[in-house]
């Protein structure tokens, strides 16, 4: 449905030396140029890229985008702080004067279509956007399409061509610090001493199987092997076992997924390991 607001259009380009006429709108790269000037609005970044000459904007439906029309824009639209992207994102400058008090959200805002010879821009937006609270800010509004989310490809139409938008923040949220937490996988980071700033046993299983203590650290330079105790010569006099290596040196994934970061110190002396160690000595 199209709603008709107002009889008289914009002025935008009073100043302008240039004509929507025949010749200038024939020369299809300088009426619809690429190059258009990023516009910068409430920590935004809005960026906008031609499509298909001779084109409408759709969604991934092929549905069209419903819009508000901005008559009196005249080329060239490329200049800073000028033409359809600039009026769409940030408002016509008489906005206030046509008592419009507010513009539609502009993450709503898909892109917009740009007509030369009638010198037009159709602000694209969401379906569900526009309004009668919106009816001051543009020359006409049209909220019988239905396209939605960002636009997504083009169908042919003479004498309009299309923009889409994407918006890029330009002062994005620093990504969330690691929770610290009372498990070695929830520690802060170590990239000192581990790959991934935790221990190997914490990309296994979500750590299900982690020791309650910092494992040996896996970092190390090319053509190194870093501290492995669990490569020494066996101590059978020091651990209870049959490779005279810590227990943990044998247990399922080895010393990187067990081993403590230090030597383990001795197993308490077994009866067995004492009468050896006193028949040695006779």
């Amino acid at each position: 449905m199209k709603i008709i607001i107002t009889s008289f259009a914009l002025v935008y380009a009073a100043t302008s030396t240039v004509s929507a006429d025949s010749d200038t709108c024939n020369n299809l790269n300088y009426a619809y140029p690429n190059d258009i000037p990023w516009v910068d609005y409430q920590g935004d970044d809005y960026i906008f890229t031609r499509q298909k000459y001779n084109s409408i904007c759709v969604d991934s439906q092929g549905r069209e985008f419903e819009y508000g029309t901005i008559q009196g824009v005249y080329t060239p639209i490329d200049e800073a702080g000028g033409g359809c992207s600039i009026l769409c994102v940030e408002g016509p400058s008489v906005d206030a004067a046509r008592g419009c008090n507010h513009l539609p959200p502009s993450n709503r805002l898909v892109g917009f279509q740009y007509d030369c010879e009638s010198a037009t821009c159709k602000c694209l937006y969401e379906a569900g956007t526009l309004g009668n609270q919106y009816s001051q800010c543009f020359d006409e509004i049209n909220t019988g399409n239905q396209g939605n989310g960002q636009v997504y490809n083009t169908e042919p139409q003479q004498g309009e061509t299309c923009y889409s938008l994407q918006i890029q923040s330009t002062n994005p949220p620093p990504p969330p610090s690691p929770p610290v937490g009372t498990t070695i996988c929830t520690y802060s980071p170590d990239y000192d001493c581990y790959k991934t700033g935790h221990p190997e046993c914490c990309s296994e299983d979500g750590g299900a199987n982690c020791p309650n203590y910092l494992t040996m650290c896996d970092n190390h330079a090319e053509g190194e092997s870093g501290f492995d105790y669990c490569t020494d010569a066996p101590d059978y006099q020091c651990y209870n076992t049959s490779d005279g290596q810590p227990s943990c040196c044998s247990e399922p994934g080895g010393s990187l997924m067990n081993c403590p970061q230090t030597q383990p110190p001795c197993d308490e002396p077994s009866q067995s390991q004492y009468i050896k160690y006193l028949r040695s000595n006779k």
